[in-house]
C-alpha cells in the first residue's frame, strides 16, 4: 500500500549496521512536459533540442553542458555544441529507424537523447541525469536518477527545472513522477500512489495550461503563474512512504480533476 510506514523514519538517518533498518536507495524524479506533436527535419530537431537545454542552463551548473547518449557501446558521445557531428548522428539514427521499421511514421522516434556527462562514471556522480527531447510524440522528459547526488536541495532543483522547461509557450501539461525504494520495497508514484486509474497524474509537482488560484487547490504547497498557465507544487518534500504526504498529493490531484485539468487517459471514458 502506498504510504505504508517504512522501518526507517522519513526524518532519520539510516544506520546500515543494523539488520532491522531498511536501506534507502537513491530517489529518482522524472519531469515530463507535453505539447502538440511536431515533426522536424534534422536541423530543426537539433535547434529544438538546443532551445530546451538552454532554458535549463541557469537552473544548475550541471545543466550547462550536454552530450549525446551513444546507442552502441563503441560509439563516442558528442557535445551538443558540435553541431555537425550531432546532425550526422541524428541523420544516422533516423535512417536506421526507417530501415528497421519501414512504414512506421517517423514521428514515433523523432527525438534526441542527451546526458549531462561525457562518461558513465561522471554521469553517475552528477546524479544520473538525462533529457529526451521528442517533438514527434510531443514531449520532453528530464530524468534525475539520483536526487541526492545531483543536489543538496532536491525540491528547488526539480521546481526550478520544471519552471524552466514550461517556459516553452507550447507546453500544455507537465507532471513529476517519483520512484523510491526502502529495502526491497519499491514504489513509483504513478503506479502505486496516484488517485485516478483513468486520468493522468500531477505527482510531486507540475504545470497546467490554465490560470489556477491558491483557493482552487488549497492543499498545494505552492501555486505560481507561468505564462498562460500555472505551476503547482503538491508538497515541499516528497516521500512515497509517508502517508500524510501522499494524501496531500492526492488531494491536489482531486482538486485539479474537479477543475477538469487532469487529462483522461482511458479512451472509453469521457468527462
Amino acid at each position: 500500500m502506498c504510504g505504508a510506514a517504512p522501518l526507517l523514519d522519513a526524518e532519520s538517518e539510516p544506520d546500515h549496521s543494523s539488520p532491522l533498518i531498511a536501506r534507502r536507495h537513491p530517489m529518482k524524479a522524472t519531469i515530463r512536459y507535453r505539447f502538440n506533436a511536431e515533426l522536424h527535419d534534422d536541423e530543426s530537431l537539433y535547434e529544438r533540442a538546443r532551445g530546451v537545454v538552454e532554458r535549463l542552463a541557469d537552473v544548475h551548473f550541471g545543466f550547462r553542458e550536454w552530450w549525446t547518449v551513444p546507442a552502441k557501446a563503441r560509439q563516442s558521445p558528442f557535445a551538443l555544441g558540435d553541431r555537425e557531428d550531432v546532425l550526422k548522428l541524428i541523420e544516422m539514427q533516423r535512417q536506421e529507424f526507417q530501415r528497421k521499421y519501414p512504414g512506421v511514421p517517423l514521428s514515433v522516434s523523432n527525438g534526441v537523447l542527451l546526458s549531462n556527462a561525457r562518461s558513465e562514471k561522471q554521469w553517475r556522480a552528477n546524479g544520473s541525469i538525462t533529457i529526451a527531447i521528442n517533438p514527434g510524440p510531443g514531449e520532453v522528459r528530464l530524468d534525475i536518477g539520483d536526487l541526492s547526488a545531483a543536489t543538496e536541495t532536491p525540491t528547488e532543483l526539480v521546481w526550478s527545472s520544471l519552471r524552466a522547461l514550461t517556459e516553452d509557450p507550447r507546453a500544455v501539461f507537465a507532471q513529476t513522477n517519483v520512484k523510491q525504494s526502502v529495502g526491497k520495497d519499491r514504489k513509483l508514484y504513478s503506479l502505486n500512489c496516484g488517485v485516478f486509474p483513468h486520468r493522468d497524474f500531477l505527482g510531486w509537482m507540475g504545470y497546467v495550461n490554465q490560470a489556477v488560484s491558491e483557493s482552487q487547490v488549497p492543499d498545494a504547497a505552492r501555486v505560481e503563474r507561468q505564462g498562460q498557465g500555472t505551476l503547482i507544487l503538491a508538497t515541499e518534500k516528497v516521500d512515497l512512504f509517508d502517508a500524510r504526504l501522499i494524501e496531500k498529493m492526492n488531494k491536489v490531484e482531486i482538486s485539479l480533476a474537479e477543475l477538469g485539468l487532469l487529462p483522461i487517459t482511458d479512451a472509453g471514458i469521457s468527462e
